[in-house]
Order: C-alpha cells, then structure tokens, then sequence
C-alpha cells in the first residue's frame, strides 16, 4: 500500500510543479500589464494641441518701429511694425520738394524785346537846323547890297551899315552850322545808343536762356527726387500678424548705416 502511494506520488508530482510554476507566472505577470496600461491611458492635456512656428523678416529704421517683444501675445491684424519716424521724415521731405517744384515752376519774368526807335525829334531837329543854315547861306550868296569904296577902311567908314549886316549874316551862318553838327552829333547818339540797347539785350536774351535751361534742370531734378520719395513712401508698408500666437523670439540679423534686419518668430497653436 505505502509503496503505490509513493509511486503515485512521483508520477503526479511533476505535474503538480508544472501547475504551481504557472500560476506564480501568472501572478507575478499581473502587475506589470495593469501598471502599462493605465500609463497608456493617461495623457496630458497639452498634447491634444499641434505648436507651429512662423517667422516675419522685417527692415527697420530704427528698433522703435518694432511695435512687438518676446512674450507678447498678438492677433491677426496686429501691428508688427511700423516705420513711423521714417515715415515722418519722408513725408516732410516730399512737403519741401513739393513746395520747391511749385516755385521752380513759376513763370520767369518776361522779356520784352527792345523798341524800335524811329528818330522823329533828332531826323526833326536836324532838318531844321539845315534848313536855317541854308537860309543863311543863300542870304550871305545873295546879298543885294555891293560894296562902292575897293578900300577896307573906307568900307568902314563910309559903308558900315552894309558891313554890319553882312557881319550879322556870317555870325547867323555859324552858329547855324554848328546848331547842325549838334543835331548831326545827337542824331548819333541816338543812334548809338539804341546800338547799345540791342547789344544789351542781346546779353539777356542769352541770360535768359541759360535761365530757362537751369529752371528745366530744376524742375525735372526735383521732380526726379519727388518721385524716388513717393516709391520710397510706397516702401514703407505697415507688417501685420497673420496670425494668432505669442511673439517666441525677436532677433537681429544685420544692420547698416540705413536699416535694421530683424525676424521676428510667432509660436500659433493650432492654426488659432
């Protein structure tokens, strides 16, 4: 009897070990798989949103016309930058070249050509003063009183009325040459100095013209910088957000002696 329990015992006892070592696997294993799947489960709440970034390269005249920080939050529409004080400056700028062009191209003063003189009073004063020596001359050529004594002195005194007549006739023919050469002389003068005239006006003629290229100059160099005002006005555009975020970054990228070169980093959480 002892003998076959104890051959029924080998024979039942590997199975029984067998049994025993599959459940303590089993319940050593347990844990583990209820630990893993509650980490699976429980997530954090951040993770349900998608970050993206956007970056704005923007040109500044001076760190001021960055209307952004790091850390700001901004909405579409919002004011990235704006380049007031450049704008300023390029707006008086274009005030004073307009209110230059405007006087540039006021109209110079006129220049009236040199009148003609016709002479009336000299051509005048001149005829008569030949006519009256004329008449002169052909009363001394025509003298109707002859002289009866050959001797001078006897002329003298015997005939001196004659002699004073004729006297007075040659003292008229004098002074009416010389009444003549004056209104010959001013009869030239006249004429030179209308001479003179023309040559002046000459002079500003030319003047004139060299006045009315400079002004052209002027004005198509005024309006050459007017327009380069306006294309830089033009330039000077206002940045804004394109979208909704908080400002990540704002960095330097270069400077020179006009500009700055800035970028500016928006984080945008889900397209919002």
């Amino acid at each position: 009897m002892k003998t076959n329990n104890i051959n029924n015992f080998y024979r039942f006892a590997p199975v029984a070990l067998i049994a025993i070592g599959v459940f303590a696997f089993v319940n050593a294993n347990a844990p583990q798989t209820q630990a893993n799947s509650s980490s699976e489960t429980v997530q954090p709440a951040s993770t349900s949103y998608s970050r993206n970034r956007h970056k704005i390269t923007l040109v500044l005249s001076e760190l001021s016309d960055l209307k952004v920080e790091e850390g700001q939050r901004v909405n579409v529409g919002d004011v990235i930058s704006d380049r007031t004080s450049e704008r300023t400056k390029l707006l008086a700028k274009k005030q004073r070249l307009e209110s230059s062009l405007t006087r540039a191209r006021l109209p110079l003063k006129e220049l009236k050509p040199v009148p003609v003189p016709k002479f009336q009073t000299e051509l005048a004063n001149l005829k008569q003063a030949q006519f009256n020596l004329d008449s002169v001359v052909n009363q001394i050529d025509n003298f109707g009183e002859k002289f009866y004594h050959k001797d001078p002195w006897h002329v003298q005194v015997f005939e001196s009325d004659k002699v004073q007549r004729l006297a007075d006739l040659k003292r008229q023919e004098l002074s009416a040459s010389i009444n003549l050469e004056k209104a010959i002389a001013t009869l030239d003068e006249a004429k030179l100095s209308y001479q003179k005239q023309q040559y002046e006006h000459s002079l500003k003629v030319s003047d004139y013209q060299t006045s009315l290229q400079k002004q052209q100059e002027q004005i198509n160099s005024l309006a050459s910088q007017l327009d380069k005002v306006d294309e830089e006005l033009e330039q000077l555009t206002s940045v804004y957000s394109p979208y909704r975020g908080k400002v990540r970054r704002v960095k330097i990228l270069g400077q020179n002696e006009r500009s700055i070169t800035a970028e500016v980093t928006l984080d945008i959480r889900g397209g919002k």
